[in-house]
């Protein structure tokens, strides 16, 4: 059975003491950004990993790390993997990331 990784990550978070504002500011990202990922059943292992060093938890087993190398490994340079809607998806939201981060710094 396939696991959410987005409804893994929303119970890590609910079941910390940060609050969704607060986690938002220290990782740089807006409350928008973080309820997306929530809805997210495949997000990136760097996402998921980014998460876990802030609140110190792992949120999904390591079995599922092993499932993303082999995504990883799958993914070929000749760009075929960047058919599916849920990699533009996912790319959207970390140009989106970047792009709040260039804007604080201007501020």
């Amino acid at each position: 059975m396939k696991v959410h990784v987005g409804k893994q990550l929303e119970d890590a978070v609910r079941a910390s003491e940060w609050s969704i504002t607060a986690l938002a500011q220290k990782l740089k990202l807006s409350r928008k950004t973080i309820y997306n990922y929530f809805e997210n059943p495949d997000l990136d292992e760097f996402i998921v990993k980014r998460f876990e060093n802030v609140l110190h938890v792992y949120i999904l087993p390591v079995q599922n790390e092993a499932l993303w190398s082999q995504k990883a490994n799958h993914n070929k340079p000749d760009g075929s993997s960047e058919n599916t809607a849920q990699y533009w998806k996912n790319k959207y939201l970390e140009l989106l990331e970047k792009y709040t981060q260039l804007l604080e710094k201007m501020t």
